[in-house]
């Protein structure tokens, strides 16, 4: 019986064993959101200066997951990253060399679906990547077994830049990568100026597309774009494909995406819109930065400021200068200007003399009225005046008034930058008033001094104007207040001093 019990064992044993070679078992597989690591994987070590440990990606069909979520940062030429292994995202992207209202530096990314996400959204952008520091970069890599596999590759490349190489297989044709959502410095509101940008920037044959969220996606669609991003007044997040590469902005989600077919290859950059820098991409990006019809003159006055900041360190300073450079260009048109003025001035009472004449006559005859005009050109022609003389400085003002306007509304240059005292943003508006209210007060003091011309009704009139820029004023950025209240201030020492040379010159005649 022994003997026997023992061989049935025995039989037993060798069954099992025969049984399992043939037909191994299953291994479990994690469920969503498991977090595990590949047998004879190390686990990844992430972390400011700290280095991470080489890592076996796995065998084709092997899960690949991190064991926990982690950050690593990555530090470049003007920013620092901080990447997440969970879904292998960008979760902070901060500019060194400006700050927030907190005197950090300036975050960019912002709420919703991270930079480097995929869509649609799905557990490989929940789960953890196993991680690898290759270099100056990272190899982030996922797989749930089943055949979905994303390999992300990123290395700090240029100012404020990172090379970006994404592989997805498995998700489908469709797979889109998200090149940012809303920046962090987003608000909803207007800017510093009143002037409202969108949220979303596409760049089409070298122009630039605004897609604001809202509007309907196929509005948002480029077929060939070079760069696609979300933007404000002084910072964008672009991505800009190796080649031109199908962009899209879908307003629903709020975030801007390309399709790529499971392949991405390109630059992802997140920088702060400075004309010289946006350029030097070669894609267009300068376009972002749009001073309006007038943005050769805000150019051409940026770099003036620039100069004038480099011996100054005070960018009011140089608003100032600026303001008398341009004051010292225009004096030849505005002392033809007050000349003019006071010539209209010395006429008045003649031409109030034809007026008078012909009141009763147009009642009677409608072409009574066009002798009176015709007259009156006569009279300023044989007296050697030009009444369209005074118009003509303002009407040159004008352009070199929204060029300016627009250049201290989005200059980054002037951002978060004092002058004096209570002046501590040239870029938004003065919290005191002060400027404004001493703007008023010098054009109300320049109006009495110019030469009187024109009916009484008519003078009545322009004494308004000078509250109605006041108001108008009183939420336009400082800078610009500052040069309207210096540009008020020249001109009236340049009537003075006109008018001097005036008498003067009738004296010695």
């Amino acid at each position: 019986m022994e003997k026997r019990a023992l061989l049935a064992v025995v039989l037993s044993v060798v069954a099992v064993v025969v049984w399992y070679s043939l037909f191994p078992p299953r291994p479990p597989q994690p469920a969503v959101g498991e977090q595990v690591v590949p047998k004879g994987a190390t686990e990844a070590v992430a972390g400011t200066g700290a280095g991470v440990e080489q890592v076996r990606l796995g065998m084709p069909g092997e899960a690949i997951r991190a064991a926990r979520e982690e950050e690593m940062v990555l530090e470049g030429e003007g920013f620092r990253a901080v990447v997440s292994n969970q879904g292998a995202v960008i979760r902070s992207w901060r500019v060194l060399a400006y700050r927030d209202e907190n005197g950090e530096p300036q975050e960019l990314v912002g709420e919703g679906l991270k930079p480097l996400s995929l869509v649609p959204d799905g557990v490989w952008n929940q789960e953890p990547y196993v991680v690898e520091r290759v270099g100056q970069g990272l190899v982030l890599k996922w797989a749930d077994g089943q055949g979905r596999v994303v390999e992300k590759r990123l290395v700090p490349e240029g100012r404020y830049g990172l090379r970006v190489e994404v592989r997805a297989e498995g998700l489908g044709p469709e797979v889109k990568l998200v090149a940012a959502s809303r920046l962090a410095t987003w608000g909803g509101k207007a800017g510093a100026a009143g002037l409202a940008r969108a949220d979303f920037v596409l760049g089409v044959g070298g122009k630039v597309k605004r897609v604001g969220v809202g509007k309907a996606e196929q509005e948002g669609v480029a077929a060939g774009a070079s760069f696609v991003g979300a933007e404000d007044h002084y910072f964008l997040l672009a991505f800009l494909p190796d080649g031109e590469g199908a962009a899209q902005v879908e307003g629903a989600e709020a975030r801007a995406v390309v399709a790529g077919r499971g392949v991405w290859s390109g630059l992802w950059v997140g920088l702060p819109k400075e004309h010289k820098l946006l350029k030097s991409f070669g894609r267009g990006l300068e376009e972002t930065l749009s001073f309006g019809f007038f943005g050769f003159l805000s150019l051409l006055f940026l770099e003036v400021l620039r100069w004038i900041h480099g011996w100054s360190g005070n960018w009011g300073v140089g608003i100032v200068v600026l303001t008398a450079l341009i004051r010292l260009l225009l004096f030849p048109l505005t002392h033809k200007s007050t000349v003019a003025m006071r010539g209209m001035a010395r006429l008045q009472p003649k031409i109030k003399a034809i007026q008078e004449r012909y009141q009763e006559r147009i009642k009677r005859d409608p072409g009574a009225r066009q002798r009176m005009n015709q007259e009156i050109m006569e009279l300023y022609r044989r007296e050697g005046v030009n009444p369209m003389g005074g118009c003509l400085p303002l009407l040159v003002q004008i352009p070199i008034l929204w060029a300016l306007y627009t250049l201290f509304a989005y200059a980054i240059e002037l951002r978060h930058q004092p002058f004096i005292f209570w002046i501590r943003d040239l870029s938004a508006k003065d919290p005191t008033y002060i400027t404004p209210i001493l703007m008023t007060a010098s054009m109300v003091l320049q109006q009495r001094l110019a030469p009187q011309t024109g009916d009484p009704a008519q003078r009545r009139m322009f004494m308004l104007l000078p509250f109605v820029f006041g108001l108008m004023f009183m939420n336009f950025p400082s800078g610009l207040v500052l040069y309207w209240l210096v540009n008020n201030i020249l001109t009236i020492g340049q009537q003075l001093l006109t008018e001097r040379l005036l008498r003067r010159a009738e004296a010695e005649g």
